[in-house]
């Protein structure tokens, strides 16, 4: 996913009739985690980020529940997070304070 992925999520969902709106997402849900939990770091973050925006517009302005799909990508951000975090900090670890 590039900068705007998150508009073509968006069309896609909306261009599916009202009643196949959530199947759609659920359908997307299987290359929406692949494309945070297999890509590069950075890659799997602008993916994620994206995601989210995109489910959080389809949530909050077409009115179709995508909380439970927020969370689980939300989650699998997170992760990707503290594992770049424990990446720096095995590289910089962090220093006593000795005047304690």
């Amino acid at each position: 996913m590039r900068p705007k992925e998150h508009r073509q999520i968006v069309r896609a969902v909306l261009e599916k009739e009202e009643k196949e709106r959530e199947q759609e997402i659920a359908s997307m849900m299987p290359r929406l985690r692949s494309l945070v939990d297999d890509a590069t770091y950075i890659t799997g973050l602008e993916d994620g980020v994206a995601a989210l925006i995109a489910l959080y517009i389809l949530c909050t302005s077409h009115n179709i529940n995508t909380i439970k799909h927020y969370q689980d990508i939300k989650t699998r951000l997170m992760r990707l997070i503290d594992h770049l975090q424990d990446n720096m900090l095995r590289r910089f670890p962090p220093q006593e304070n000795l005047e304690d």
